[in-house]
């Protein structure tokens, strides 16, 4: 072999491998579509709240993490058909390798399986650490006035997983108008970077057959966004784009918001759109709502959306924030 002939053989191998050493951008930093686990209609109303829930921090192995819920009926109603808790956790890991968690989870001295589970991962490292949203079905046995309190324990013997929040969904009938409801569930780790578009970090919701919003009838989005805290995203209903509603409230790591869609919808599919412009999010709870009587809507302030349509926006209260761990991503 001459010594060009060497020389060229070198260089392709120094080639091939640095093209073997690049970690390809993962699927894991764009969006998928996020799924309707559940509808239905209650003579009542859906009520979403977040009680004491903040950030964790890392918790060990053996520790512990409580958000107590208050249970209360809204105007009218008369008894909690039914109740859900989301449990968003997220750098779950053991050393440098992430892992799924290990959890007890106890509510009232029950311990519960959650009834879905969802994860996502980027998929390289480093910090390949997964998130995920827990559901636990607390089924018909919840009081009105008696506080609900969730109580997890990491089980595993040598990973450190940390939680985002939690929120309560109840089920309340009594009232004398009926409320549709429509709830999409997942966790999709979206981030614009690392080469992931915008357009590629985007999480979608399709709800296919949408009926009509009755006249003088109210439609409002119930979102909880685990770390959506820059403003840096985009939610879209039918490509009507609204900017910057996630953004660390009620505190930095759970972000709740409640926006009045109806004059956005259109008989039969609708799709909503989460997109990430370089926020970091784990969109993960939806809640779409069509109140057919005249009940009051969620509380909520305004905003005009770029388009000129006014729409309802607003943060959900927060009873407590505890000071939080800056983590990399």
């Amino acid at each position: 072999m001459t010594g060009d002939r060497r020389r060229w053989m070198l260089l392709l191998a120094v080639v091939a491998s640095l093209l073997i050493s690049v970690v390809p951008v993962s699927a894991d930093y764009t969006g998928g579509t996020i799924a309707i686990a559940g509808q239905g209609t209650v003579q009542g109303d859906l009520v979403l709240t977040h009680g004491d829930s903040r950030y964790s921090g890392e918790v060990p192995p053996g520790g512990t993490y409580s958000v107590t819920f208050p249970v209360s009926l809204p105007a009218g109603a008369t008894r909690v058909r039914n109740a859900t808790v989301y449990l968003s956790w997220t750098w779950s890991h053991s050393g440098t390798t992430g892992t799924t968690p290990s959890l007890r989870t106890e509510v009232g001295g029950a311990v519960l399986e959650p009834v879905r589970r969802y994860e996502d991962r980027k998929g390289h490292p480093p910090y390949d650490y997964p998130s995920g949203l827990y559901v636990y079905d607390l089924g018909t046995g919840v009081q009105a006035g008696t506080p609900l309190t969730l109580t997890v324990t990491n089980t595993a013997t040598d990973a450190g997983v940390a939680f985002n929040g939690a929120v309560l969904v109840t089920l309340c009938e009594g009232g004398t108008d009926p409320v549709s409801y429509w709830i999409a569930e997942g966790a999709e780790m979206v981030y614009a970077t690392e080469g992931v578009t915008p357009g590629a970090a985007t999480a979608r919701i399709v709800i296919p057959d949408l009926p009509p919003v009755p006249a003088g009838a109210r439609a409002t989005l119930l979102s909880v966004v685990p770390s959506g805290n820059k403003g840096k995203n985009v939610l879209s209903v039918n490509g009507r784009e609204l900017p910057g509603l996630f953004d660390g409230r009620p505190y930095p790591d759970l972000a709740i918001n409640t926006t009045e869609v109806g004059p956005l919808l259109v008989p039969g599919s609708n799709t909503f759109a989460l997109r990430d412009d370089g926020d970091y999010m784990v969109p993960g709870l939806f809640v779409l709502t069509i109140r057919s009587g005249t009940g009051a809507a969620p509380a909520a302030t305004t905003q005009r959306s770029p388009a000129g349509v006014t729409l309802a926006i607003g943060a959900l209260g927060v009873a407590a924030v505890a000071a939080r761990a800056v983590r990399p991503r």
